[in-house]
């Protein structure tokens, strides 16, 4: 942009007859300080990806930066190297009447320059019907904004981050509790069957099933609780048929269908990389916290909440992660029967230990150096896994201690018990947590978060911290739960955070620029009609997001945040033509604004056009895993789609009624007249 504001500029004193070294200097000097005014706007509005807290720093702020060190780049270069070539590359126009017969090129390039000029002058003829009726031309410009507003903005879908086909999902898949692990295993195997059946082969690269936990450190890195979970990784082919998101909906409603899976539950995650990242690791994007001491309570709301979700169009996949029931023997030792037969406590929690697990559990203090590798390898007893079938296998292990050499079975020693422990216990920021998860279909994470806030109203009172105080279940429903809390999380807390620090930034930068350029006009209004016209520009986003199906998301406030700097830019171009000429030629508002946006249309529609055209490939999101970009560049289009006739009409008109000076207004066409000058621009009727 800056290179063409500066050569277009350029070529119009080239026009005007100044030799090329005088108008290399001319065209960069005029428009160095509305230049420089657009840059230092563009950092201003940067600065809300810069200082966004949490996640959003570590996706936005490469991006600022990089954008803020190209654009210093582009000012450095548009004030040196594209005069200098100018001066020396470009050529007197009135050398190019000079040739007798013109050949295929200049004829082609005359015609095309002709067509611009009519373009201009009809132009021109619109901006007088504007100036004679501003009211009418303001009113129809905010008019458009408020509607698309109020019409289209409560329809808008509203999401964190773009759903992108990543070519992977995941399923996650939960047996009934206490289910053994080769149970589980014959239940994954038919699960993958299913899967293989309902992926085209041409679309399936990759299967990968974990199942179970593994009774060591490697348990905190695995989803699954116990031997009934599973988890399914599914990598696709680079070029598929269906997408990620695709191939989840039509397997989740298929495995609801078959009742050969109807004892499983089952939840998917086709976010990729990024949406896990973006979500603390989660996979679901909506999660409900049910906080509190009591556990058993805890869950009870939980189940309730859970009940009445099935009424939110859209909820999919709903579970509660923790369970309550999962199965344990408890083994009660007769203390007294012990320490007559030499056993204490520990020794026969160490043999059971080392029968049904491994001795390592408890002695790390045997291990076996490989000569070869050099790796240290623990070396531990047990029991072969098949050996242990029942309670009475069970009963018959052998207790033995420093003082019993002589093996003792465990039935005469204790006696067995059933009972059920939480499956996994979850905490957070200290506190035991019951955690409700969620996958959302069909409808914008925005809308149905809005839902489930309604229905948790049903379920506690809202604190103005954001939780909910649940109502005690065991009460008569209208008192709450002391030291409990209901706090609704995931992608939405994450949603809500970087659309109010974005929101506060953009408001913040837009008193600085305002600010800024009042210091260097050294006027409050006409940094104001630059403001103004600005929401007009964003207004246009709306109706590109809404009939192209995109959501609102940080992609898209990225984009509105691009298109804040494009208008101020241009727009800036033209008031500041505007203020020079009011100072130089003695000019009312009327006319100076007139003669200026007659003058800076050329570049402004250059500008729009070249940022318009590259923002169409990455519109389109042809590739597939290119959906992450489409929301920023439709949202750039429709503000440059609005921004430019706003920066075009709105803008002369809001100038015209706002800027005043001593002068009258009635010879404006007198003064129109010498912009025939400049530009073949037909007689209009006198402005008044």
């Amino acid at each position: 942009d800056s290179a063409i504001i500066c050569l277009e500029n350029t070529h119009r004193h080239l026009g005007l007859g100044v030799e090329p070294r005088e108008a290399a200097f001319l065209g960069a000097s005029e428009v160095a300080m509305p230049e420089l005014v657009s840059t230092l706007c563009t950092f201003l509005v940067l600065m809300p990806l810069v200082l966004v807290p949490g996640m959003g720093k570590f996706l936005f702020q490469p991006m600022a930066m990089g954008v803020a060190f190209a654009m210093i780049a582009a000012y450095l270069l548009s004030r040196s190297l594209v005069p200098a070539y100018s001066a020396l590359l470009l050529k007197p126009h009135s050398a190019d009447h000079a040739h007798h017969q013109p050949n295929v090129f200049q004829r082609a390039f005359a015609r095309w320059e002709a067509l611009i000029d009519r373009g201009i002058a009809w132009y021109v003829r619109g901006l007088d019907w504007v100036l004679l009726h501003r009211w009418t031309t303001v009113a129809a410009g905010f008019g458009l904004l408020v509607a698309g507003l109020v019409v289209l903005g409560p329809q808008l879908r509203r999401e964190f981050f773009p759903e992108v086909d990543a070519g992977a999902f995941e399923l996650a898949v939960r047996a009934p509790t206490g289910t053994r692990i080769e149970v589980t295993e014959e239940r994954i195997a038919a699960v993958e069957k299913f899967l293989r059946e309902k992926i085209d082969p041409h679309d399936l690269v990759l299967l990968v099933s974990e199942m179970g936990v593994t009774p060591d450190w490697s348990a905190a890195y695995t989803p699954n609780a116990g031997p009934m979970d599973g988890v399914i990784k599914v990598q696709l082919a680079e070029h598929r048929h269906h997408s990620a998101q695709e191939y989840v909906t039509m397997i989740r409603a298929g495995l609801v269908e078959n009742p050969k899976f109807a004892d499983l539950d089952f939840a998917f995650d086709a976010g990729g990389m990024v949406r896990g990242a973006l979500n603390e690791g989660k996979s679901s994007p909506l999660t409900i916290r049910v906080v509190g001491k009591d556990q058993k309570t805890c869950y009870q709301i939980a189940e309730k909440i859970k009940r009445d979700l099935a009424e939110v169009d859209g909820i999919v996949d709903a579970r509660i992660l923790q369970r309550m029931n999962y199965p344990q023997f408890v083994i009660n030792v007769n203390r007294k029967k012990a320490a007559d037969l030499g056993l204490t406590q520990a020794d026969v929690m160490k043999n059971v230990v080392a029968a049904c697990n491994s001795s390592i559990s408890f002695n790390k203090k045997n291990f076996w150096i490989d000569p070869g590798s050099h790796n240290q390898y623990f070396v531990g007893v047990q029991y072969p896994e098949e050996d242990i079938q029942s309670i009475d296998s069970l009963l018959d292990i052998s207790v033995t201690s420093p003082k019993q050499l002589q093996p003792v079975p465990l039935r005469s020693v204790a006696t067995l018990t059933r009972n059920t422990v939480p499956s996994e216990i979850t905490h957070y920021n200290i506190q035991p947590t019951i955690e409700l998860t969620m996958n959302i279909e069909r409808r914008s994470l925005g809308h149905v978060s809005d839902d489930v806030a309604v229905l948790l109203d049903k379920h506690g009172v809202r604190n103005p911290d954001g939780f909910w105080a649940p109502f005690d279940p065991k009460g008569d429903g209208a008192k709450t739960l002391t030291g409990a809390k209901i706090i609704l999380s995931g992608e939405y807390a994450r949603m809500q955070e970087t659309f109010k620090s974005l929101g506060l930034g953009l408001l913040l930068a837009a008193a600085l620029m305002y600010c800024l350029m009042v210091g260097l006009d050294r006027s409050w209004i006409v940094p104001l009609t630059v403001m103004l016209v600005v929401p007009i520009s964003i207004g246009g986003v709306l109706p590109m997001l809404y009939f192209t199906g995109t959501a609102i998301n940080v992609q898209s406030l990225l984009g509105i945040i691009f298109v804040v700097g494009i208008k101020v830019a241009n727009t800036v171009l033209m008031t500041d033509f505007a203020q020079e000429l009011r100072r130089h030629e003695g000019l009312s508002p009327t006319e100076a604004i007139r003669k200026a946006a007659s003058i800076r249309v050329r570049p402004v529609t250059m500008t729009a056009l070249a940022a318009f055209f590259a923002m169409i490939p990455a519109a389109l999101a042809i590739e597939r895993g290119s959906e992450a970009n489409a929301p920023l560049a439709r949202a750039i289009l429709g503000g440059l789609l609005a921004g430019e006739p706003a920066t075009l009409f709105v803008l002369p008109a809001l100038y015209s009624l706002m800027v005043r000076d001593k002068r009258p207004i009635a010879g404006a066409h007198a003064h129109a007249a010498a912009i025939a000058t400049d530009a073949p621009i037909e007689p209009t009727p006198e402005i008044g």
